[in-house]
């Protein structure tokens, strides 16, 4: 009997509940001990936090400079907007994240944390790899430090629909103009995120569908699952996009179990669509989503969880694998990005997670009570 059958949806709902919510975020205000955590990376909303903040009393500031180089990437733009709200930035506060090689980020971007000793950290995801979003979070988890998330949306993304459409009647998945990247490094492992429990059993790996299939593909290649778990996305600015990567990834679902990966017909238009499916936006669904996943099939797999979604769905991704340290991820990385992958800002967003090794404590313990019967005392020495 699986958690879905002995507990029901009630104590999981619980625990989202204990979660943060989003809120909308106008304007930015940093004082002494307060780091802005951010990266020069080549969209329009790479400035979207510099932009945003209107007070700055001796707050300090963390950049990102990421490697291999790409010309359009706007870390000059980024350190002038941030001087100019009175940031002073060393050359010790530009930090390299190599993008194929991000090992060693997390030592060195530790070890300028504790000389700055924050107060409170506000992480700018905007513009951030994944990969680096959840080794910043990881690190301001481990330190247990006051932790903001800031986000700005785009104001439009590629593809367009038009381009969509063309490419679904001419039945052409990798049709040019619906790609919004330049192609596949590989598949990226760092220590911190990974996991060693459960080798040997079968492993069941948790993917989010994206505009390229071949992310999916490339982690199928790598890790060779028994199962996979394809999850959707629903965009709140644009709808069509969830027929769109439900569709690129029709051929690869239908190749695996039909049970584990459930399409359900949409009254509005009788198109059926995964059944599994949560919002780019409210990083809340990502982590009931998966947390379900994850009681329903950890007993007796291996999980493997690709953050191959959206911003916020990669913060979920991060909840979930710090309350469940036995989650492996496995991080498929595109070789680059088009100019047509996101233009202008739109709403920006804050979410104010507290101190974070804290928050995720109270998290576990409640998790486990409401789940396993287990106390706070026995979840802190099974997980030590």
């Amino acid at each position: 009997m699986n958690y879905r059958e002995s507990k029901g949806m009630e104590p999981i709902d619980k625990i989202i509940s204990m979660l943060p919510p989003m809120e909308k975020c106008d304007q930015l205000t940093l004082g002494e001990g307060d780091v802005l955590v951010t990266v020069g990376g080549f969209e329009d909303r790479t400035l979207a936090a510099a932009q945003t903040i209107n007070g700055n009393d001796r707050g300090r500031a963390l950049v990102l400079m990421y490697e291999p180089k790409d010309k359009r990437n706007r870390l000059n733009d980024v350190l002038v907007a941030l001087r100019k709200t009175g940031f002073v930035i060393s050359d010790n506060d530009i930090i390299q994240f190599h993008r194929y090689d991000p090992e060693s980020f997390s030592t060195y971007f530790n070890g300028r944390l504790k000389e700055l000793n924050p107060r409170k950290i506000i992480l700018d995801i905007s513009a951030m790899s994944k990969l680096a979003m959840l080794l910043c979070l990881e690190v301001c988890w481990e330190m247990n430090l006051d932790t903001s998330v800031f986000y700005a949306e785009a104001e439009d993304k590629g593809p367009k629909y038009k381009e969509y459409e063309k490419a679904k009647n001419e039945n052409n998945l990798h049709r040019p103009t619906i790609q919004v990247y330049t192609g596949i490094h590989g598949v990226i492992r760092v220590t911190g995120l990974s996991s060693v429990a459960m080798q040997g059993q079968p492993s069941a790996a948790i993917v989010f569908m994206s505009f390229n299939e071949l992310l999916t593909q490339a982690l199928l290649n790598a890790v060779y699952p028994s199962r996979l778990f394809l999850i959707n996305s629903r965009s709140p600015n644009w709808r069509w996009r969830e027929e769109a990567t439900a569709w690129i990834h029709e051929q690869l679902r239908s190749e695996w179990s039909d049970a584990d990966n459930p399409l359900q017909e949409q009254p509005d238009n009788g198109t059926k669509l995964p059944k599994r499916s949560v919002s780019t936006l409210d990083y809340k669904e990502t982590v009931q989503t998966i947390l379900e996943l994850y009681w329903s099939l950890a007993v007796d797999h291996r999980i493997l969880l690709a953050p191959t979604g959206s911003k916020m769905q990669t913060v979920g991704c991060f909840f979930v694998k710090v309350l469940h340290p036995d989650i492996h991820i496995e991080y498929p990385t595109p070789e680059g990005f088009l100019d047509t992958y996101s233009n202008g800002v739109g709403q920006t967003w804050i979410v104010r997670f507290g101190h974070l090794e804290a928050m995720v404590t109270g998290l576990r313990v409640d998790e486990r009570k409401s789940l396993l019967g287990i106390g706070s005392e026995q979840v802190m020495l099974s997980t030590t």
